[in-house]
């Protein structure tokens, strides 16, 4: 059964990876139409690329930190909490309202939890609806 050239497009993000795949429709159509199998080189490209980057290390060009918090309004800098002391404000609310810390800790607990259950259902919902790859026709 031939496929389109908008149902391989979409794919071809995945094609771009080299490895073994079963001969299939994907295949052929890449084979015969110029057009996708351009668009599937410029990935590979692009892929290529990118790898190169991997042992690229920049520089952070001089005054770069000053530069970007003046980019911040004064205000919200003003606002920083101070990092060194919260571990101690937070050790000592939590002794005088454990029942208090208990309950945070439950909610952030919670959270991650639903957070990970949010992720997995999403992550099977991206499965459920991913164009299945089309078999060889026989």
């Amino acid at each position: 059964m031939p496929v389109s050239c908008e149902q391989v497009r979409e794919l071809l993000p995945e094609y771009a990876e080299w490895g073994p795949r079963p001969a299939g429709a994907v295949e052929v159509h890449l084979a015969s139409c110029a057009e996708c199998s351009a668009e599937l080189a410029s990935y590979r490209s692009m892929l290529s690329s990118l790898g190169e980057l991997r042992g690229v290390e920049e520089a952070v060009p001089g005054g770069y930190l000053e530069r970007t918090l003046e980019l911040v309004p004064r205000a919200v800098r003003s606002r920083r909490p101070q990092w060194r002391g919260i571990p101690e404000r937070a050790f000592a609310a939590a002794r005088r309202r454990p029942a208090a810390a208990s309950l945070t800790g439950a909610a952030i607990g919670l959270a991650a939890v639903g957070l990970v259950a949010w992720r997995l259902g999403r992550r099977a919902l991206q499965d459920a609806t991913r164009v299945p790859e089309l078999a060889p026709h026989q």
